[in-house]
C-alpha cells in the first residue's frame, strides 16, 4: 500500500514520485522491470489519486531518465537515481 499525504505541502505526484524512486533506489523494482501500470498504482494507493497524477509522477521520474514507456508494453525501469 502507498501511503500520500493529502494535507502535505509537497503535491501528490511528487509524493508518488518519491515512493517509486525510492522502490527502485532499493531494488525493490529492479532496472529492467516494469512499474506497476496505472491502475495497479490507483489501487496501491486506495484510490486516494487520480490517473492524472500518476501519470504526472511517471513524466516526473521519465524527466529524470529513470524510467521509459514502452508502447503497449508499459514503463520500465532504465536507471538508479543517484545516491543522495
Amino acid at each position: 500500500m502507498i501511503e500520500l499525504d493529502r494535507d502535505a505541502m509537497t503535491p501528490m505526484y511528487v509524493q508518488l514520485a518519491n515512493v517509486l524512486r525510492d522502490r527502485i533506489r532499493c531494488g525493490q523494482i529492479p532496472v529492467g522491470r516494469r512499474l506497476p501500470s496505472q491502475s495497479e498504482l490507483e489501487a496501491e494507493t486506495g484510490g486516494v489519486v487520480s490517473r492524472r497524477t500518476i501519470k504526472s509522477a511517471l513524466e516526473l521520474l521519465a524527466n529524470e531518465g529513470l524510467v521509459q514507456g514502452v508502447q503497449g508494453k508499459g514503463v520500465f525501469v532504465i536507471a538508479l537515481p543517484p545516491a543522495e
